[in-house]
C-alpha cells in the first residue's frame, strides 16, 4: 500500500457523505482547508518538524511509509493505534500539509482493513497490512504477501525498483517504469498474484506521493535522496534538506499527477481492470 492514503483519480475513491457517523468530530474547519496548519516550528524561515522516535516493539506500524512516518514524529499516535477520522486528517495536515478532504477518502478504505469493522471507528497502522484490502502486490519498497509480511520495508525490492532510478532526479516516466516493473516481476513470480482496480487505481496515488509529498508538487522531478532516506528510515528528510510543502495539497493536484504516471507507463483506466493487466504471467 506505501502511501495508499493518497487516493489515485480512480471511482473507487468514497464521497465524504459516506462516512456521516464520523464527521461531526472531525472539526478544525473546511475539510479542504488548511487554515489550522500547525505541528512544526520555523527557524530563519526553515520548517523544523515535531520529534523523530523510532518505534518500539509493542507499537503498531504498517505498510505504508507515509503514515509510520507521521508516527513516528507524532503526528499520528506514536503508538500508531486507535487512529480515528479526526487524527488522520489533523496528522496528514500538519504532517505533510496534505487536504482534510483526503484524510475522509483514506478513511473510507481504511477502516475496512479493521478486524472490528463494520463496527469499528478507528483502525492500527499493522492493520492496513492485512492483504487484498489496501495492501497489494507490487509495491515498490515492500515484498509481496506472498513470499515475506508486507508491512516492513524490504530492501531486495528496493533494490530492484532503484534499478529505474539512474538519475539524481527521478522523473514521472521514471516512476511509472519502477510501477510497472515491479508489476511484472510479481506477475512473474507470485503464484498467487492479485492486483484489485481499487487498488490498482491506489497504488498509482501512491506513486503520486513522490513528487506531492517530496517535492512541492509542480515540476514533475523529485529527489532521489528524499525518497530513499523517507522510504528507510520513515522519516522526514529535513537532515538533507527537505522541508514541508508551503501550499496544501489538493486532490486535483494528485489525481494530475496519477493520470501523468497512467499516460506515461501507457495504462488507461480500462486497463486497471482488463485480466490481461493483473493476470499472473503464465511460467
Amino acid at each position: 500500500m506505501k502511501f495508499s492514503t493518497l487516493i489515485a483519480a480512480s471511482s473507487a475513491a468514497a464521497p465524504v457523505s459516506a462516512l456521516p457517523q464520523f464527521l461531526p468530530g472531525l472539526g478544525g474547519g473546511s475539510l479542504t482547508g488548511g487554515s489550522d496548519l500547525t505541528g512544526g516550528s520555523n527557524t530563519n524561515g526553515n520548517w523544523t518538524p515535531q520529534e523523530w522516535i523510532a518505534p518500539g516493539s509493542t507499537d503498531s506500524r504498517g505498510p505504508c511509509p507515509g503514515l509510520n512516518t507521521l508516527a513516528n514524529h507524532g503526528y499520528l499516535p506514536r503508538d500508531g493505534r486507535n487512529i480515528d477520522l479526526k487524527k488522520l486528517a489533523d496528522g496528514m495536515l500538519n504532517g505533510f500539509n496534505i487536504e482534510k478532504g483526503d484524510a475522509v477518502l483514506l478513511f473510507t478504505q481504511a477502516i475496512r482493513t479493521s478486524p472490528k469493522y463494520p463496527m469499528a471507528r478507528s483502525f492500527d497502522l499493522e492493520d492496513l497490512g492485512r492483504h487484498g484490502i489496501l495492501e497489494h502486490d507490487i509495491s515498490i519498497s515492500r515484498s509481496d504477501a506472498y513470499f515475506a509480511d508486507p508491512n516492513p520495508f524490504n530492501q531486495t525490492v528496493w533494490e530492484e525498483t532503484l534499478t529505474y532510478f539512474p538519475d539524481e532526479m527521478i522523473t514521472v516516466e521514471q516512476v511509472a517504469k519502477a510501477r510497472m516493473g515491479r508489476l511484472e516481476t510479481s506477475k512473474k513470480t507470485n503464484p498467487e498474484h492479485s492486483l484489485s482496480a481499487l487498488a490498482s487505481g491506489f497504488s498509482w496515488g501512491e506513486m503520486a506521493s513522490f513528487f506531492e509529498i517530496m517535492a512541492d508538487g509542480t515540476t514533475g522531478t523529485v529527489k532521489k535522496d528524499y525518497i530513499e532516506y523517507w522510504f528507510k528510515n520513515e522519516r522526514m528528510p529535513t537532515e538533507i534538506g527537505w522541508q514541508r510543502r508551503t501550499v496544501t495539497m489538493r486532490g486535483s493536484e494528485r489525481m494530475a499527477f496519477s493520470r501523468k504516471l497512467m499516460e506515461a507507463a501507457g495504462v488507461s483506466r480500462r486497463d486497471l481492470t482488463s485480466d490481461e493487466y493483473g493476470r499472473p504471467t503464465n511460467q
